[in-house]
């Protein structure tokens, strides 16, 4: 992919709950602008490697870096990272009692400690970038859910993350919306904003995705370019998947 140092490694990532093991050693350098899309089966350790990355779960073996750094597991240590690597989630996790933009604000003001005057006209461009300027003042109960989900994306912006995390943003979503939030990612993709994406819209991941990287029962079976993956997979699971998934 590129001779340049990876924005982030992951090393042997390992992670089990009790005699439950989810992931199973687990490799990728992911590169400043890259684009990771991530598929596979349910259960396959897709959205435990995205937490892991980004310190919602503890690991049981291996590391994991961001700009040759690692990442260590102390409360402390994990809040930093948060601002360096943001996450979206299936679930918006907006605050109801609070407005967009107040939802857009409370992070950087009250965790990064800017200014709400420096934060306030960059959450207006964000808005404006996933068509919501207008819903500033709108409280999450008034809004769709796909309006929600490009909510939380934007939240996740205005923190200026250096990698950015999506697990499944889609699927709790109704048909009709998950175009909207699509096209915000794609939009993303094209500014080079480095990302790992968990989906199962292989159309979507198809066209925004680097490389794609199929997962199973906690390892990585196969990743390439997605004329390669999608077009020409190497390995008879891969291609099982795909009969069962486009």
């Amino acid at each position: 992919m590129s001779t340049s140092q990876p924005k982030l490694s992951i090393r042997n990532l390992q992670k089990q709950y009790g005699t439950n093991v989810i992931l199973r050693g687990v490799d990728i350098d992911v590169y400043a602008k890259e684009v990771i899309v991530i598929i596979g089966p349910s259960g396959s350790g897709k959205s435990t490697l995205l937490r892991c990355i980004n310190g919602l779960e503890t690991i049981n073996g291996g590391e994991v870096y961001i700009d040759d750094q690692k990442i260590v597991h102390t409360p402390q240590a994990i809040q930093k990272v948060r601002q360096r690597i943001g996450m979206v989630f299936q679930s918006y996790n907006l605050f109801p009692h609070m407005t967009v933009m107040e939802n857009l604000l409370l992070a950087p003001v009250k965790v990064q400690g800017r200014s709400k005057t420096e934060v306030l006209p960059q959450a207006r461009i964000l808005l404006d970038q996933v068509g919501l300027l207008d819903k500033e003042d709108s409280y999450p109960a008034q809004l769709s859910g796909g309006q929600q989900q490009r909510v939380a994306i934007a939240r996740s912006l205005v923190m200026n993350p250096e990698v950015l995390l999506f697990d499944e943003v889609t699927s709790a979503l109704d048909p009709e919306r998950v175009r909207d939030v699509l096209d915000v990612m794609k939009d993303l993709a094209a500014r080079g904003t480095t990302m790992l994406i968990v989906t199962h819209e292989m159309g979507f991941g198809r066209d925004v995705g680097d490389r794609i990287i199929f997962m199973d029962q906690g390892v990585i079976v196969e990743q390439g370019p997605p004329e390669q993956v999608f077009g020409n997979p190497q390995e008879e699971r891969t291609r099982q998947f795909l009969r069962n998934a486009m």
